[in-house]
């Protein structure tokens, strides 16, 4: 080997190893780059710098390299001079001292071991490595577990062949005597050996479980020893257990939990600990919700948490506490899990701490209140009242940190329960205004963040609180400090979008200030200011209408694209925002700026996300990865502005149709890639703006309205169809591997809609693929509902959570699915019976009383609208559906009732059999429907129109004597106005035929009438409104 190679080999390493500057780091790595890097000498000439060299840093820096040229450079080396490396690493890595050297050293002999294993060579590895394991010297058990750990990133198919001898080799380390550093290497390289166990390998998921106890005694050394760096590596592999199917866990799972909660509990650790405590428990609910239910854990889970929420808080919001962390297990439970089991526990505790003398108790009652509401909205909307009345203690609290959380509390409320709490508006408001007079700015700040989230629902109310509003919130905006300024021209946009035309006296004064806000340039704070101004300009102008804005217009459109230069993601954001508010309030007229704004959109969509750390050529550093593999940060700000972008995008195309038509092509190529986005919510908008262009082409087309049934009876455009063979199997393969239930709802809403507007063209040549994939939601098989993952031992199989219940994001998830199988018999009609075929037994399933009453009501209304959309089609499926329907009236929900009266009308109305002999029974079940004071879920209305769809179908089997009085009893409707069509249809069918059976019942009925056809929220068929007209 040249000796003068090795030298100079060397001197850069020394330099580069001492280098404090960048200049000096760059001259460096260049000319090692050119000079010694790119000829195999380097291989053995770096192993006897990291062999030989008298500093540690050096011989570290040499390892590192060594590492990165294995790959390209071992296969060039000749046989000898690969076995006496090979034999050199292994005496360096046993005589080396320095820790950080020894490692890369071992990841030198990961890399080599990746090249020759598979090639047959090195056989005696592996040997080498256990006899270090076994050796009475703790830092050759360090480092033979360490390499072993290391394998299993490169060599892991010849790594599984050995899982049953390391199992007993690991058994020893986990437990060493001496060594914590073999403890926690031997933990981590478990973690690695769990990822490649079979859940149906019963010995070695059994050898796994035995391990766990040790495991667990190895954290709790760390926790002792207040080893964060330790504790949070054991931790990590903890989390990815939760995530493998095998049950690795499930054994011990219950002591998992309880040593968590001891010590995310326990104030007397390092709050980092806790944090890590309290994090795993968030995973546990995300991923094991069906062993805690199993386990009946977890009302004491929340009873453990509500305390830790009572604790402080640090002053940095995006600082991690306890409490903090304790809250997102709260949340993590309110989404996961049927609400039942988590809303009436907080509950109690809320009311119990709202009583407590100590304020930090009380703090920690609203922030839980809060943060529970997402995953338990519809279940609560019935206590709206007792809420807001919980709300208003805390926003009258003599303390300003429970004041302050009531603030909070109140703005997520009210996001959730927007029309409830709105509705509140007179206990609420005077509260917040007097919250707005406090001196402390965080207190303002978050009581207009509260009063903006209530103006957004408050509608016509808020004209009387317009003038107090206007003059507090100008004061604010003018003179408030740059924390409150955009919250505060926020809650005056709400003002504006709530109050309509009646805001147009305050119009002038707040335009001036939104432009002058919108050319703001300087500091974080100011961008932000900037940002919400762009953003309400849009609000004010749909308010108020464009008539009114026109003056503004182009000033404030350039003052937009001025904005959407800058470095601010959220200037461009909400720049993106207000160009799709003005597409959608100016139309075609907004047209002549869309050269100018799509060549913007294109630009944020093909936007990096990635942002390399700092790469510090640091010789002290434990590993640094390959040039090619330099760790990257994800930029959260441009996952945001792509997700605005797309909305925008659906907007202006929709708006500006041809205007738009230059820049469709190459951003519906982006939005595409967008459907693979890491962020669920840009993942959302992407697939709205997809499904709003296949819309926006067949609007262009201004063709004949779509006709049900296939083959087409109506063709639809190429554009429209080109569109279509783009986005529906790219989303269909998105669907397929979509893991967020969020997600997939809105794939079945958008599908829902898009077959509504554009009829059987978007679906005919997909109705297989998108069958599959409902029918995965109805089996329960669907990724998104696989995420629980709980693959436990027979032992527990007897054991599965209640029926009767159902998380709110679970219930919708099928609720949405069972809408768009719906709309799927709307547009394929008689042809949509091969599909029926193979739903129908699914969908029934649910409406036996096991299943949780969201789901039965899905199934009878889903089985309800098929009736009605399948038309004669569904006499074949007629016997089996009648007693689902006449179950559903008996249900003991009233929604579930609702759908089976709304059923029963359906199907007797499509169906071309007689069903007059089954009349009777169906009266009996419909009366006490009817004759009900109230009207939940439509109950009374779907009841009356089932009784018009029998009187239709075969009025001279209806007994009208006894069925008119109580029928016209229960009108108008009140809800539901599709009942109104057939209702009067009915109506007017018995005046014409049946007048003398029903002259008695005239002076009810005029009234009824009278009413209908001065209601303009009355629906009526032409026919109808002409006769009734007549009279």
């Amino acid at each position: 080997m040249d000796a003068q190679f090795i030298a100079s080999l060397q001197e850069l390493l020394q330099k580069l190893a001492s280098a404090n500057d960048t200049e000096t780091i760059q001259t460096a790595t260049t000319a090692l780059n050119q000079q010694f890097y790119s000829t195999p000498v380097c291989v053995p000439a770096l192993l006897t710098i990291a062999k030989d060299n008298s500093e540690w840093q050096v011989r570290q820096l040499a390892a590192v390299e060594l590492r990165k040229r294995i790959g390209k450079f071992w296969e060039e080396i000749d046989d000898s001079l690969q076995q006496q490396m090979r034999e050199a690493v292994l005496k360096v890595i046993i005589e080396e001292t320095n820790d950080l050297v020894r490692h890369s050293m071992a990841r030198v002999i990961s890399s080599i071991a990746k090249v020759d294993i598979p090639n047959q060579k090195w056989t005696n590895l592996v040997q080498f490595l256990y006899e270090c394991c076994q050796s009475p010297t703790a830092s050759h058990r360090e480092i033979g577990v360490y390499v072993l750990d290391s394998l299993f990133e490169t060599i892991a198919d010849t790594m599984e062949a050995h899982l049953p001898h390391l199992f007993g080799l690991f058994k020893g380390l986990i437990n060493d005597p001496e060594s914590l550093v073999v403890q926690v290497t031997t933990f981590e390289a478990l973690g690695k050996v769990a990822e490649f166990i079979e859940p149906t390998d019963r010995a070695e998921v059994s050898s796994f479980q035995d391990l766990v106890p040790s495991m667990v005694q190895v954290l709790q050394k760390c926790l002792a020893t207040d080893n964060e760096e330790y504790a949070s590596r054991c931790f990590e592999v903890f989390n990815t257990l939760l995530i493998l199917e095998a049950p690795l866990l499930s054994r011990h799972f219950g002591e998992l939990i309880e040593f968590s909660i001891n010590v995310g509990s326990n104030e007397g650790l390092d709050d980092s600990l806790r944090i890590m405590a309290l994090n795993f428990l968030v995973w546990t609910t995300t991923y094991k919700r069906g062993r805690l239910q199993k386990l009946k854990i977890v009302k004491p889970l929340i009873e453990k948490m509500m305390p830790i929420t009572a604790q402080e808080d640090p002053e940095d919001i995006d600082e991690d506490s306890p409490s903090r962390v304790a809250l997102r297990v709260l949340n993590a439970l309110s989404t996961s899990l049927p609400p039942q089991q988590v809303f009436p526990t907080v509950i109690t505790h809320v009311l119990q701490y709202m009583q407590n003398q100590d304020p930090m108790f009380r703090k920690g009652a609203m922030l839980s209140l809060a943060i529970i509401i997402e995953g338990c909205v519809d279940y609560t909307r019935s206590q709206a009242g007792d809420i807001v009345t919980l709300v208003c203690a805390g926003l009258s609290d003599p303390d300003v940190r429970v004041r302050r959380a009531s603030c909070m509390a109140l703005g997520c409320i009210a996001d959730e329960l927007d029309d409830e709490i709105a509705s509140y508006h007179e206990k609420l408001l005077p509260l917040i205004f007097n919250l707005m007079n406090e001196s402390n700015t965080a207190i303002v700040k978050y009581a207009v963040n509260a009063l903006d989230c209530i103006l957004e629902s408050l509608g016509d109310p808020i004209i009387n609180y317009l003038p107090q509003l206007m003059e507090r919130l100008v004061v604010l905006l003018d003179s408030g400090s740059m924390e409150v300024k955009p919250i505060a021209l926020s809650a005056i946009g709400s003002s504006a979008h709530s109050s309509g035309q009646a805001f147009a006296p305050y119009f002038e004064l707040v335009i001036l200030r939104i432009k002058q806000a919108m050319a703001l340039t300087g500091d974080e704070e100011a961008f932000a200011l900037r940002g919400v101004a762009t953003d309400t300009a849009g609000t004010l102008a749909e308010a108020i209408g464009k008539d009114a804005f026109r003056p503004h217009l182009e000033e404030t459109v350039q003052l937009a694209l001025q904005g959407m230069e800058s470095d601010s993601s959220m200037t461009r954001e909400s720049g993106f925002c207000y160009f799709g508010v003005m597409s959608r309030v100016f139309e075609s007229e907004f047209a002549k700026y869309v050269s100018f704004i799509a060549p913007q959109l294109l630009q944020s969509l093909r936007m990096d996300e990635t942002t390399e750390f700092g790469y510090n050529v640091d010789a002290g550093q434990e590993d640094m990865d390959d040039n090619e593999e330099i760790p990257f940060n994800v930029n959260t700000a441009v996952a945001d502005e792509k997700e605005v972008a797309a909305d925008a995008a659906g907007e202006l195309f929709a708006s500006t149709t041809t205007g738009f038509l230059p820049y469709v092509e190459d951003i519906a190529k982006e939005l595409i890639v967008l459907l693979d986005h890491y962020s669920d919510t840009t993942r959302k908008s992407a697939v709205v703006a997809l499904f709003t262009f296949i819309r926006t082409f067949n609007k262009i087309a201004n063709s004949e309205n779509w006709k049900p049934g296939v083959p087409l009876r109506v063709p639809i455009s190429e554009h429209t169809a080109s569109m279509i063979k783009l986005v529906l199997p790219a989303l269909l393969k998105m669907w397929e591997d979509e893991d967020d239930k969020l997600v997939v709802i809105q794939i079945c809403t958008e599908l829902r809609s898009i077959m509504r507007d554009v009829g059987p063209a978007v679906t005919i040549d997909y109705a297989e693929e998108i069958s599959k994939l409902l029918l995965e939601i109805f089996e329960k098989k669907a990724l998104c509902q696989t995420t629980d993952l709980d693959n436990d031992d027979d032992e527990n199989k007897d054991n599965d959570e209640d029926e009767d219940e159902l998380a709110e994001h679970d219930s919708l998830l099928i609720g949405a699915a069972a809408d768009c199988v719906a709309e799927f018999a709307e547009v394929f009609s008689g042809a949509f019976e091969p599909i029926m075929d193979t739903f129908l037994p699914y969908i029934a399933g649910y409406v036996k009383p096991a299943f949780a009453a969201s789901e039965r009501a899905m199934a009878v209304g889903c089985l309800a609208e098929i009736s009605k959309n399948m038309g004669p089609a569904i006499t074949k499926y007629a016997e089996a559906l009648f007693p689902i329907f006449m179950a559903g009236l008996g249900d003991e929900n009233p929604e579930v009732r609702s759908n089976g009266a709304y059923g029963v009308g359906a199907l007797i109305e499509s169906a071309t059999i007689d069903a007059s002999p089954y009349f009777s029974d169906v009266l009996k079940a419909l009366y006490p429907l009817i004759r009900s004071t109230d009207n939940p879920n439509n109950v009374r209305d779907n009841a009356v129109g089932c009784v018009a769809r029998l009187i239709l179908e075969n009025a001279d089997a209806v007994p009208l004597a006894d069925v008119v009085p109580v029928w016209i009893s229960a009108l108008p409707i009140r809800g539901d106005h599709l009942e109104d069509i057939p209702v009067y249809d009915a109506i007017c069918h018995l005046l014409k035929n049946k007048r003398a059976e029903i002259e008695a019942f005239l002076p009810a009925l005029t009234p009824v009438l009278k009413q209908a056809l001065e209601n303009p929220e009355t629906l009526l068929s032409d026919e109808s409104r002409q006769y009734l007209l007549s009279l």
